[in-house]
């Protein structure tokens, strides 16, 4: 309990610091930095309740799911063929990069497919497990630094480089006052969701449960109160926390040729987007600005957060973003881990 209130005060220091100095994501990016340097002085492992984590999704997936309109459904389904044509770019370049940073690093293409496949972190430490020659520290350590990266990059560019093309953008807006009723109404369904969600192996049950629930009874014509920004905060910070303490960069020898080569794979995909940005931009009612963040290799949490940030067509953002994580998921690793399983026994797939 000690060390939790030390760490908490310590992630909320950040996030004032990061907020202060107008680095975007502040009560994300504060804090994690915070629990990162927190672990390296301590030279120990930190401790973090994940039932305060998943509280902290669960208001994050309400938020998210609160700009929702039935407009804003209609136009997701409309662009169904751009988040199809633009997943299977974002996850070929990831592939290619993938390969390339294993010839170049050594770690194997079985290592390099999977560090480089942009899903969750949890599900391709799952996967090593399955597949003869996979090495979990190798993949963690990619998954990692592609995360890393990502939090980092995108919220920089996006508001910096990409704030003022709000063209496009459909944010529903929300009332400022909290009815406690209808606030009780979705409190309820989303903690419900998220117990769903979760019952049956949803992906980030804790976040799109919520999500989902929440857009369930604003179709059935409900307004979702808007939440004050200091719960907003607390959230995001509660879930910075677990993020820096479940990174390990101990124990590869290679580690710093494996985090470069990573790290400019992930850029690389980043920029390639761009490309896929401008066409969706062109096609669809969608801003640039929103394109970017729906198409960035990142989670929904940090990519949602980021739309909120800018004023982003959030529901687009998590739609596009959530299109491409169940593809992935459903279909890409399902294909991954059957191509990398038979082929496993070729010496060319493993570590040199």
């Amino acid at each position: 309990m000690i060390d939790n209130i030390i760490i908490f005060l310590l992630a909320t220091t950040g996030g004032i610091i990061f907020y202060e100095i107008h680095i975007p994501l502040p009560w994300m990016l504060g804090p994690l930095v915070t629990t990162l340097l927190w672990k390296m002085l301590r030279k120990k492992a930190v401790s973090w309740s994940k039932p305060i984590r998943n509280s902290g999704l669960v208001i994050l997936g309400y938020t998210m799911g609160s700009p929702f309109t039935l407009q804003i459904g209609r136009q997701i389904f409309g662009q169904l063929p751009g988040m199809i044509l633009s997943t299977l770019a974002i996850m070929t370049i990831s592939l290619l990069v993938g390969w390339f940073t294993s010839r170049r690093t050594g770690v194997g293409l079985i290592n390099g497919i999977l560090g480089s496949v942009p899903g969750g972190l949890s599900q391709m430490v799952i996967v090593c497990e399955e597949i003869e020659g996979a090495d979990v520290a190798i993949v963690t350590l990619m998954q990692i630094t592609r995360l890393l990266t990502v939090v980092f990059t995108v919220p920089l560019l996006a508001t910096y480089g990409l704030a003022n093309d709000t063209s496009g953008v459909t944010n529903a807006v929300t009332p400022l006052f909290l009815d406690p009723w209808t606030l009780t109404l979705f409190a309820i369904v989303s903690i419900i969701s998220a117990q769903l969600a979760r019952m049956i192996n949803f992906p980030t049950p804790y976040l799109m449960g919520p999500a989902l629930g929440t857009i369930a009874l604003i179709i059935e014509g409900n307004t979702a109160p808007h939440l004050p920004q200091v719960i907003i905060a607390l959230a995001q910070i509660s879930i910075a926390i677990q993020m820096g303490a479940d990174i390990e960069f101990n124990g590869l020898k290679n580690w710093k040729a494996i985090v470069l080569y990573s790290f400019g794979g992930i850029l690389t995909v980043i920029i390639s987007s761009l490309g896929i940005d401008y066409i969706l931009s062109k096609v669809y009612p969608i801003s640039f600005l929103t394109a970017f963040i729906s198409t960035s290799p990142g989670g929904m949490v940090e990519m949602g957060i980021t739309a909120m940030t800018v004023h982003a067509d959030v529901s687009l953002v998590v739609a596009y973003q959530l299109f491409r994580l169940l593809s992935i998921l459903i279909l890409a690793i399902p294909t991954v881990k059957w191509c990398l399983i038979r082929h496993s026994g070729n010496k060319s797939l493993q570590p040199e």
